[in-house]
């Protein structure tokens, strides 16, 4: 709800302000008015404020002489930051054929960024060593303006390209400087130059477009559009395919009030071609068509049966039916489907796109997806007919049997026996569309809703997990498996299990992160895999995913090998040499997702324990290590990376399910718990440790001296607003500025 943050909103970007002034202010940005100049350098500026900073660091360069850039034609199409090799580590990053620049710089090393057009902001470089901003707050805007329905987000690439370290520490290949936040203060060189983009909108924000990688709205256009084209043509092969001159209808078809077997029909207009007419064979035998069937019935009955204490409150009646049947007709379905596959899936890769089929998955888990498709839809009537159901289908699903009914957990484990079971498929898919649903209600629901999934759905959930065994969730040796002897269904159903659990686990730990609400799971039972690359994940045959296999998981990888426990161990336990950091950084993003994530949880247990300063040093070893080997993922080139695409690569809307999700912006989750450390370490005075120990401080009834322990940085707990840690970010922002 942007107007809780502040009554005056910018026209241009939605951003909104709480002082007018502010306002003002920001509205400079959006113009291409520069008014404050440098007297030493010439340079100008947006910004009163800005043009001091400056002139603090100018050291009176002439910026007339850089009026001609030396960066490379794709470096100044994506606005970035480029060092005039040929070619320059952009392009030779990604991997991509260098473009002489159009003009060229004089010879002195410097280079003006006003003479690139379009580029947001003033950047002076020299060479390519310290890039410092002169208008940080212009860069950001400018993202706003290219995503406004983001508030701030930017594509793939630029959050990528943070920067490093000045202090000794040798670049990452590949890694740029244009995104470094200027280091003003020398206690903050430590956090590397990474800045709360992602997290400070992400925890003032609701709903799952303006929180997470949704893609712009231009993208999910042009999605709906492909989707609409590619249906219509499919639907009237099929129509023409299926006429023979017994089935032609003798006239027009609606089916407004047609039901069959007791089950209403859907209105015809919605799932037909516009000239309304169908096979009476083909619309019977659709196994679709009987599937959303089920769900309508299933809603049905959650509406006229539900105990005393449900969520639901609608009352079923003709017109509510009609709305049903309206929401989940075979046309709007496979909308809302594919808007899951391309916008939603990059940032929960759970499902198995290349073999999942709607006519036999359970339509509990269909009803799931068609809900949090229609909140990423671009079509405000899809947003806002979704929300009638959401109470609706979380009843459907923690009310199914196979998500109810308990599995005995057998009494030795047998990691080698098969998975691919109708009984652990059908609750793999329950546990799946549970998990949906409460990120469906957990970012697009009311406040009570909101409360609802966290305090019981998701303990619930956590159980159902168990019930499956987190302890089953492993790979076989794939790499020393012949070719003949791979079993594609096996491994995907391993590999969901795996993914779902890996993703239960993370939800926790958000929960732990922005709500201040202690864990259900703990890292001691992680006992699952690692999931494996996207690249075998997304291969379309058995064939292309085994090949893949043997390419990115050779024998002694840590895929097969390695459980989530584990790493997490070796990377807060163990001193990691850069041969191992280089292995761990294989494991792609989702994965290391995942273990920064785990140590939210150890700064969670410190700050509510009896804790000393002792204790901290697995948390800043892991802190350590971790950055160490996401800086090493970074470095690899993203073109031939198996972990998937990057928005800035432009991909068409058949290749939009295939790109790096909101993980991407794992090193914001490291920052966070870098300052988290470090504010649990200076809670300790030294002051009145000293007072303590002379007998000024409180006793204990033998006489010893009481150690009190720091209180928790966070006080609230189990609060639905993540507002504690968006101020925390924001006092962060300011001090470290």
């Amino acid at each position: 709800m942007p107007d809780a943050l502040g009554p005056h909103r910018c026209p241009a970007c939605f951003k909104t302000y709480k002082r007018r002034e502010h306002l003002q202010r920001h509205r400079s940005t959006h113009t291409a008015e520069r008014p404050h100049r440098c007297a030493l350098c010439g340079a100008s500026f947006r910004r009163s404020d800005v043009l001091k900073r400056h002139v603090q660091t100018c050291d009176g360069a002439s910026a007339s002489s850089a009026s001609r850039r030396r960066a490379c034609d794709r470096c100044v199409r994506q606005k970035k930051a480029c060092n005039s090799g040929q070619p320059c580590l952009n392009c030779e990053r990604r991997a991509v054929e260098f473009s002489v620049p159009t003009t060229l710089a004089p010879q002195n090393g410097i280079t003006d960024m006003h003479a690139v057009p379009g580029h947001p902001g003033s950047l002076h470089t020299s060479g390519f060593g310290h890039v410092p901003f002169d208008d940080f707050d212009l860069l950001i805007q400018q993202a706003v303006s290219q995503y406004p329905l983001l508030g701030g987000q930017q594509s793939m690439g630029d959050w990528f390209d943070v920067g490093l370290p000045h202090h000794g520490i040798p670049e990452a290949p590949g890694i740029h400087e244009f995104h470094r936040e200027p280091v003003r203060n020398p206690a903050a060189s430590r956090y590397r130059g990474y800045t709360f983009r992602f997290l400070s909108d992400f925890t003032c924000r609701t709903g799952l477009v303006s929180s997470f990688e949704c893609a712009t709205l231009e993208q999910r256009q042009q999605i709906v559009a492909a989707f609409q084209q590619s249906y219509l043509e499919q639907q009237a092969s099929d129509y023409f395919a299926s006429l023979t001159p017994l089935s032609m209808p003798s006239g027009d078809f609606d089916g407004h009030n047609q039901s069959l077997a007791g089950l209403p029909a859907f209105p015809g207009n919605m799932a037909l071609p516009d000239h309304g007419l169908t096979s009476w064979s083909s619309w019977l035998d659709d196994p679709l068509v009987l599937r959303l069937q089920q769900v309508v019935w299933l809603v049905k009955n959650v509406v006229t049966v539900r105990p005393n204490n449900s969520a639901v409150t609608l009352t079923w009646s003709p017109a509510l039916e009609q709305s049903c049947l309206n929401f989940f007709s075979p046309r709007r379905f496979a909308k809302f489907i594919e808007l899951y596959w391309s916008v939603w899936y990059p940032n929960v890769t759970m499902l198995h796109r290349p073999t999942f089929d709607p006519a036999t998955a359970k339509p509990i888990l269909l009803a799931s997806m068609a809900l949090i498709g229609a909140c990423v839809s671009p079509d405000a009537v899809d947003n806002e007919d979704a929300r009638t159901w959401f109470n609706c289908v979380e009843e459907m699903v923690f009310t199914d049997d196979d998500f109810c009914r308990d599995i005995d957990p057998p009494a030795v484990v047998d990691v080698n026996a098969p998975l691919a079971t109708m009984a652990t498929l059908r609750k793999l898919q329950s546990l799946q569309a549970a998990y949906l649903i409460c990120l469906c209600q957990n970012w697009e629901g009311t406040d009570a809703s909101k409360r609802r999934i966290r305090r019981h759905r998701f303990s619930t959930l956590v159980s159902t997990a168990r019930d499956l065994g987190i302890d089953t969730a492993r790979h076989l040796d794939y790499s020393s498996m012949p070719k003949h002897e791979f079993n594609w269904a096996e491994y995907v159903v391993r590999e969901e299990l795996i993914r779902s659990l890996t993703w239960i686990f993370l939800l926790d730990t958000a929960f732990v992160i922005f709500n201040n609400l202690p864990h259900r799971m703990v890292i001691k039972e992680m006992k699952m895999h690692m999931a494996t690359p996207e690249a075998c994940f997304q291969a379309p045959t058995a064939d292309e995913c085994i090949e893949l296999i043997y390419q990115w998981m050779p024998p002694g990888s840590p895929f097969c090998s390695l459980l989530l426990r584990e790493a997490i161990e070796t990377v807060c336990l163990d001193t990691m040499t850069p041969g191992k950091q280089g292995q761990f950084s294989q494991l792609g993003p989702v994965n290391l997702f995942a273990i920064v994530s785990a140590i939210h949880y150890m700064i969670f247990q410190h700050q509510n324990s009896l804790g000393v300063e002792g204790q901290l040093a697995p948390i800043r070893n892991g802190l350590r290590n971790w950055i160490e080997i996401w800086e090493e993922y970074a470095s690899f080139p993203y073109a031939l990376s198996p972990h998937g695409v990057l928005q800035e690569d432009c991909p068409t809307p058949s290749m939009m399910w295939k790109r790096i999700g909101f993980v991407r912006f794992s090193p914001e989750y490291w920052l966070l718990g870098s300052l988290l450390a470090d504010r649990l370490s200076a809670a300790t005075d030294p002051q009145r440790d000293a007072s303590s120990a002379s007998g000024g401080g409180p006793t204990s009834p033998g006489g010893r001296t009481k150690q009190l322990s720091a209180d928790p940085i966070l006080e609230k707990y189990d609060q639905t607003s993540m507002r504690q840690v968006n101020d925390l970010i924001t006092g962060f922002q300011k001090f470290n500025i």
